[in-house]
């Protein structure tokens, strides 16, 4: 199972860390798990792009992590984006993927 984990404070979200295998299918076939790589990849781009200061990324073998060091309102919406995005797939397999948030 995929595992997401949130940190948030007053609707701000401080953290974010993705990690784990969906299991849906075997490796490299596993839509799941794809579907959620493309949505963090392509969030992980726009903030290393747009938000270079105001984040730190952190990609490991089975693991993804952005925690935020300064705050910005267009930050957080985009990272609410990429929720909003993420939440769509654990409602379609929540066998395979689980998001917590912290508040």
């Amino acid at each position: 199972m995929v595992k997401a984990k949130i940190v948030e404070k007053n609707n701000i979200i401080n953290s974010f860390v993705v990690k784990g295998h969906a299991n849906f299918d075997k490796f490299g076939q596993d839509i799941v798990c794809a579907g959620i790589t493309a949505i963090v990849s392509g969030s992980l781009n726009a903030l290393d792009i747009k938000f270079k200061n105001n984040v730190e990324l952190n990609v490991n073998e089975n693991e993804i992590s952005i925690k935020v060091i300064k705050n910005d309102d267009l930050l957080n919406h985009l990272l609410e984006f990429m929720i909003i995005q993420l939440e769509t797939i654990e409602v379609q397999y929540p066998k395979n993927f689980k998001i917590e948030r912290m508040i």
